[in-house]
């Protein structure tokens, strides 16, 4: 197949992409797809090309804004083409942790305390109290803007944050913490949905941010050695698809958790996963019989999503 994959983007996450596209795009050619890489500049404009390839899927592999918030994937929509992508409603929602901490909350799904405040509003005297807080975009990646700090830095903390984003996220920092991410995939064939993983992840320092979360210094305990009883396991898998089933997935995302003692807390979902060298979504593929089976799966799962929906929009209008 001829496969159009995107990167870059206006995301501060910009260069993670192209090293996250260039796995992607040699895993198309080992498969023995035609590949055609477009990049999308920093100032976010999109080339007028990508409405004349004549690909026959597009496969984003942009992170952050514009990437993972449904705006590619509303482009997307609008060539006709499938594409390797939650849709745009579910990416909108990805990208929003406020929106996702109303939603995990009402289908039962534990987070940690948190709160969202807005840029020139005053912290609220009934600030749940906590050690530390993280506090972090509430609209961004999963890496860039964190910060951590007590209740005397707390306004430092969300003027920082505040650079970044219009609305800031602020966390109950948990500890002790486990940090666990799976991999939920949806095949759209025949309707399976698997959970890969979990694997763990431990840092090279305590606290997990950009710095570090792309560098060789972490390490990742696979799912067969991560020490974990079998109820656990199962429980993570569980909570995982429940996850994926609120925000109402169809393709594939990244969840993770906190475990903190026997508390499972879900963190965040990643709709466009990292597949840099030190990405987990390398290692979570390995479940699956490593990531150029996963990414074949996928291709062939965003094509029989697009087949049902044009089905159905042949038959309902």
């Amino acid at each position: 197949m001829h496969v159009l994959v995107l990167q870059g983007g206006q995301s501060l996450e910009h260069d993670v992409s192209l090293r996250s596209a260039a796995t992607i795009v040699a895993s198309l050619e080992r498969l023995g797809h035609e590949v055609t890489l477009l990049t999308i500049g920093r100032d976010g404009r999109i080339p007028p090309s990508l409405l004349s390839c004549d690909a026959d899927i597009i496969y984003p592999v942009m992170h952050g804004h514009q990437g993972e918030d449904g705006i590619i994937q509303a482009l997307a929509e609008c060539t006709g083409l499938p594409y390797v992508s939650e849709d745009v409603t579910t990416s909108a929602l990805g990208m929003d942790k406020a929106l996702q901490a109303a939603v995990f909350s009402a289908s039962g799904i534990q987070m940690a305390a948190s709160r969202v405040l807005r840029r020139g509003e005053r912290i609220p005297d009934d600030l749940f109290e906590c050690g530390h807080y993280i506090v972090k975009m509430s609209s961004g990646g999963s890496s860039i803007g964190i910060v951590r700090c007590d209740r005397r830095h707390l306004q430092q903390a969300l003027e920082e944050v505040f650079t970044y984003d219009e609305w800031a996220l602020v966390q109950e920092e948990v500890t002790p913490l486990r940090e666990l991410e799976t991999l939920v995939v949806h095949d759209n064939r025949d309707g399976s949905t698997h959970v890969l993983g979990p694997v763990e992840i431990l840092p090279s320092s305590p606290f997990y941010v950009y710095e570090n979360k792309y560098s060789a210094g972490n390490r990742v305990v696979m799912p067969c050695d991560v020490e974990l009883d079998a109820d656990m396991k199962e429980t993570i898998r569980y909570s995982a698809l429940k996850a994926f089933s609120a925000v109402h997935g169809s393709l594939y995302m990244r969840v993770d958790f906190f475990l903190s003692g026997g508390r499972l807390l879900i963190n965040e979902i990643n709709t466009i996963p990292g597949s840099t060298p030190t990405s987990h979504f390398i290692y979570l593929a390995q479940e699956m019989g490593g990531l150029d089976r996963l990414v074949q799966l996928l291709i062939d799962s965003a094509l029989a999503r697009h087949a049902i929906r044009s089905s159905l929009r042949r038959t309902y209008g």
